[in-house]
């Protein structure tokens, strides 16, 4: 039971609306129909010329900011490097602790407990150097991103 439903007015979602209530077939009573029809609500934002204009032109010079590099997502690109000099300083560090992990019984049998401690307290020292340095890294790299960029112009 299609019908057309041209000319119809749009309801409030953009789509026509058009209702139709049916009785049973072998009802002794003819088929009713309900038409509703609502006029289509327009939005301001959507149709606002200079609104329009004035976010078009701001992606426009988004976009060509993008193009022209001046976009960067964590400042100057000395960061980057940055945050490569950490990575290495961690991974460093991990495999300096898992080597010193197993280390240690293997040395622990073959010196005198004296030997071992201070054996164990120099590694132990130089991978908490390590780590102060780590940390030291990291809050600079934090501080440099939280700085506007020097080379660029006030943007």
């Amino acid at each position: 039971m299609e019908k057309e439903l041209k000319d119809q007015p749009l309801g409030p979602a953009g789509c026509q609306v058009k209702k139709e209530k049916m009785k049973r077939k072998d009802s002794s009573s003819s088929a009713r129909k309900v038409s509703v029809t609502r006029p289509a609500q327009e939005h301001t934002f959507l149709t606002d010329v200079a609104d329009v204009r004035t976010m078009e032109h701001g992606l426009l010079q988004l976009l060509n900011d993008f193009h022209c590099g001046k976009l960067q997502a964590f400042g100057n690109p000395v960061t980057f490097n940055k945050m490569d000099a950490i990575r290495v300083q961690q991974e460093q560090l991990a495999r300096q602790h898992f080597e010193m992990d197993l280390l240690i019984p293997r040395t622990a049998n073959r010196l005198s407990s004296e030997e071992s401690r201070k054996d164990n307290t120099e590694k132990m020292d130089k991978l908490v150097q390590q780590l102060h340095s780590l940390s030291t890294s990291v809050q600079t790299l934090q501080t440099d991103m939280g700085r506007p960029d020097p080379h660029s112009k006030g943007k």
